[in-house]
């Protein structure tokens, strides 16, 4: 039996691409003129082309759960990020749709939270065959967009590193031999403007380029009353160049360069559950302060920002050497790159219009990375079986980060050390209180604010963090082809990694020259710490083996087991320097699933069943102001995914459509952190407890009509998407719970044939549900919460131009 591997071409975007899971780039057909006649021709879904081993090849023939996602259907949705299409794919959820530096991805119900900088996302991030280790850069550069393909489950043996939950693996377009483009304007409301556009193609027989870029311009949705002012505006401009060169007919050389710059105000968050001594004291400060989490309002006094900055040089080399020994098609590449990426911002510490505490955070981002790896088939192994496909190679990353992280006390600082808040921080009990005797203390028109705000001054904790990494690898992978049913594949991966760190915290004010304590180091039960020398060295040894059984051409079953590792490092956070280390995690998951096409490939249908183990799963645990970076001691994930694209009897309808269930718990944890209310070091036991981000049920169905209309190719598509209960803190505090809800989404095109017009209409959350991404504690008012809610209802008009 015979599997070709075709190569990628890119086909103009003429209709809408039809939603769901496993929703890929050929998955909706271009309506030609012929297809327009009444006389249908016969339909079947194109093959869908992946990456996800290194090699191009059929999505049905990757042995693990994987959903693909076309460009087309991004730039449909009225041009999307990732966090955008992440509802289409079972068992996949981002914690944030509008935060543009901490992305929190979680696949299966693990993921990493970015909001302390030592920790490593757990899901990797390849864009253009190179790895990302830094979660800010999954908002860099999403546009021009070829395909997403999300793998699920630990990826150690092929991508990158710390791989462990899964991989985001984004292609961009490339150059095309003929000269070609488009441009695309949408505006939607919400108020924001989104260009995106790209030309290019061969300018001479052995050299093709592509220009590409995007610029975003949102004005935002949370209204901030306090600084009349939208606190999640948003505006992010970016730029790629391709170069494709072809200086023999067995090299090809890929060139790319990209830049991108984001500013916004930050950091969208708002109040949730105060109690009357909490909101009497926020009064004084705003009379109409309100703690209502889905009313798109909050009300705090900083004026907070984040600029972000990046900027990426890449090369890739394919040497087709051919024919040598027996190895046939023999093929080497070269991978290498550089990157940049600088991140400044302010953020309102205590969220609310007092000006209790401020947070800054300055850092750099340095990372070099370097693969070289070689492909080809032989006849067999030994003589046996009918063919043999491998990838192996070596890769090495080195990078450097340096971070500064301000707490600075607030001139309100002194009045808060009125309140019942300060008593019940102290004792642990979130229902102590003076019956309003402190409170007393801090009625408006006392000068008690002015007068503490002279003592306190310039008073704040500063945090020092660097962070050397080197890290190599060897990895290998074969498919044997046993016969025309059997298919093996092992794989395996050794990986070295070194870390070298320093870590200070410093409390300064000007008292300190008094032997007095500083009001914020105080406040934080903080000690001053210096840590030049943190060191670590791992090593990992990482395998794979898949076992396939094609039924027949169209439809295998198959069981993977895979193992991931995530290395350990140094807690970026710490308020005193202890317990600086944390320790590596380990995943090991085994899957099974079918992968089918049915009648005469108008069906589409992949499903699988997993389990995975975590051993050491990395967690952090709130401190009162940050979050420290520790060790649970395992957790187990499991479930199912499902997706489906069917070409129906009807001619004009296809559907698709998936399915995520998920059951992730922790297996044993028992000095958990407790819910803030119950004290800063309180403890409990969430062993056989639920882990947090991991909705029970994910589902999305997508009905997609194409019919001719007045001469032009029309579109229609409705999105039902489902996403079930979870909490969204770690601790499972039962404030921070969210039920089930779906939300719909829908959008109609109308295309021109013959000059590559299209124009849509459309919109996301129709229905305007009021849903909180995330809530966690708040710093300064226990009992109290930050709640970050999802967007608002959002319609768009797009119009797009193909050449």
């Amino acid at each position: 039996m015979t599997r070709s591997t075709p190569r990628w071409h890119l086909r103009p975007l003429v209709l809408a691409v039809a939603l769901g899971s496993n929703i890929a780039y050929s998955q909706t057909e271009k309506l030609s003129e012929e297809q327009v006649e009444p006389k249908q021709a016969t339909r079947a879904l194109e093959e869908v082309i992946v990456s996800a081993q290194k090699v191009e090849q059929s999505s049905q023939d990757v042995p693990i759960s994987l959903t693909a996602v076309s460009g087309d259907m991004m730039r449909d949705l009225g041009g999307a990020g990732l966090q955008d299409i992440a509802p289409y794919i079972p068992n996949v959820r981002f914690s944030s749709d509008t935060d543009p530096a901490l992305a929190q991805i979680n696949i299966r119900g693990f993921g990493s939270n970015p909001l302390n900088a030592a920790f490593e996302s757990s899901v990797g991030f390849v864009q253009d065959e190179v790895f990302f280790a830094r979660p800010s850069y999954y908002n860099e550069a999403i546009f021009d967009v070829a395909r997403v393909e999300v793998l699920r489950g630990p990826q150690g043996t092929l991508f990158g590193k710390n791989t462990v939950a899964g991989v985001f693996n984004v292609t961009t377009q490339s150059p095309t031999e003929e000269f070609s483009g488009f441009v695309q304007a949408t505006q939607s409301d919400p108020d924001e403007i989104r260009l995106e556009g790209a030309v290019g193609g061969a300018i001479t027989d052995w050299m093709a380029v592509r220009f590409s870029a995007m610029d975003i311009d949102k004005e935002g949705q949370l209204y901030n009353q306090f600084l009349d002012r939208y606190d999640d505006k948003h505006e992010q401009d970016a730029q790629r160049l391709k170069i494709d060169l072809t200086p023999t007919e067995n090299i090809s050389v890929e060139l790319l360069g990209v830049v991108g710059e984001t500013s916004a105000n930050y950091w969208g968050l708002q109040l949730q559950n105060l109690d009357d001594g909490t909101r009497a004291f926020l009064q004084n400060y705003d009379p109409n302060i309100e703690d209502d989490p889905y009313n798109h309002r909050t009300s705090y006094d900083q004026p907070g920002f984040i600029t972000k900055d990046s900027q990426t040089l890449s090369a890739k080399m394919d040497w087709y050497i051919g024919k040598v020994g027996a190895v046939d098609e023999l093929t080497s590449t070269i991978v290498v790159a550089d990157t940049e990426l600088n991140l400044d911002s302010l953020v309102d510490l205590d969220t609310s219009p007092a000006d209790l505490g401020r947070l800054t955070v300055a850092s750099q981002y340095e990372q070099q990375s370097f693969e070289w790896r070689f492909s080809g088939s032989s006849e067999g192994l030994f003589g046996l079986g009918e063919r043999l496909d491998f990838v192996a190679g070596a890769f090495l990353f080195q990078s450097n980060f340096a971070q500064q992280t301000q707490i600075i006390a607030g001139d309100d600082l002194g009045a808060y050390l009125t309140t019942d808040d300060v008593l019940q921080l102290a004792s642990g009990n979130s229902s102590l209180n003076t019956g309003g005797l402190l409170g007393a203390l801090n009625l408006a028109g006392l000068p008690i604010a002015t007068l503490t705000s002279a003592v306190i001054g310039d008073d704040r904790y500063v945090l020092d963090y660097l962070l050397d990494v080197e890290a190599g690898a060897l990895f290998g992978q074969f498919s044997w082809y046993l016969d025309e049913h059997w298919v093996i594949t092992p794989g395996l991966r050794y990986s070295k990694e070194k870390k070298n760190g320093v870590a200070s915290g410093q409390a300064s004010c000007a008292q300190a020259a008094l032997s007095l304590p500083c009001i914020m180091g105080t406040a934080l039960s903080a000690e001053n710490y210096n840590e030049p020398n943190l060191e670590r060295t791992e090593t990992d040894l990482s395998p794979k083996l898949s076992v396939q059984y094609y039924i027949n051409n169209d439809t295998n079953l198959f069981v993977t087991y895979s193992r991931g590792f995530k290395s350990g490092g140094f807690n970026a956070s710490s308020f005193g320097g202890e317990d600086l280390n944390f320790e590596p995690e380990n995943a090991t998951t085994i899957e099974g699933g079918l992968k089918g096409e049915f009648f005469n490939n108008t069906l589409r249908l992949n499903a699988v069943a997993y389990r995975t183990y975590f051993d050491d799963l990395q967690v952090l645990a709130f401190n009162g102001a940050f979050f420290d970076v520790t060790n649970a001691a395992s957790a187990i994930s499991d479930g199912v995914e499902l997706d489906f694209t069917w070409l129906t009897p009807l001619p004009i309808l296809q559907v698709s459509g998936s399915v995520g269930l998920l059951d992730a718990r922790y297996e044993d944890y028992p000095d958990a952190p407790a819910p803030i209310a119950q004290g800063n070091t309180a403890k409990q036991d969430l062993s056989n407890r639920r882990i947090s981000l991991a909705p029970k049920q994910t589902a999305s169905l997508t009905p997609n009509l194409q019919f001719p209309l007045f001469g032009l190719a029309a579109s229609t598509s409705v999105d039902f998407l489902y996403q079930g209960d979870q909490y969204t803190d770690g601790d499972l505090d039962p404030a921070t719970f969210l039920p089930g809800y779906t939300t719909i989404s829908a959008r109609f095109s109308l295309a021109s044939l013959e000059q590559g017009w299209v124009i849509s209409v459309g919109g996301s959350n129709l229905t305007d549900e009021k849903i909180s991404g995330q809530t966690i504690d708040t710093v300064f008012f226990p009992g109290s919460y930050n709640s970050r809610q999802k967007s608002q209802r959002k319609v768009f008009a797009s119009l797009m131009y193909n050449w």
